[in-house]
């Protein structure tokens, strides 16, 4: 599979990616729920990839016939968006949930982008 460095300096961009797309819309930006994204995300990531190393699921790392997506990037995207919206869902209780599942996506998409181009 991978070796751990190259997953957490990928995680790390995707972490960092993830922070600046979710700083660009001014909701993000309030209260440095950008961090919070880009902290999420960054730990999504890793126990995902992890997850994978760690078990030699090498059967993950295959396309899909239609998409082009792998469910190995899949499921960093998944896990991104996942961890994004139950940390700013934790900090940010009064906020609505569009916005907080709008932001996790923003994460997340991030996330699967990143694991398509460099992991």
């Amino acid at each position: 599979m991978f070796a751990a460095r190259d997953i957490i300096v990928d995680g790390i961009i995707a972490g960092a990616l993830a922070a600046a797309a979710v700083a660009a819309w001014p909701w993000g930006r309030a209260r440095g729920r950008f961090a919070v994204a880009g902290v999420a995300t960054l730990l999504g990531w890793l126990a995902w990839n992890f997850t994978l190393n760690h078990t030699n699921a090498t059967g993950f790392n295959v396309d899909a016939p239609v998409v082009r997506v792998s469910w190995a990037d899949a499921g960093s995207g998944v896990l991104a968006f996942a961890a994004a919206v139950l940390a700013l869902g934790l900090l940010e209780r009064r906020e609505p949930a569009g916005r907080v599942l709008g932001a996790a996506a923003i994460a997340g998409l991030v996330a699967l982008v990143v694991d398509i181009f460099v992991l």
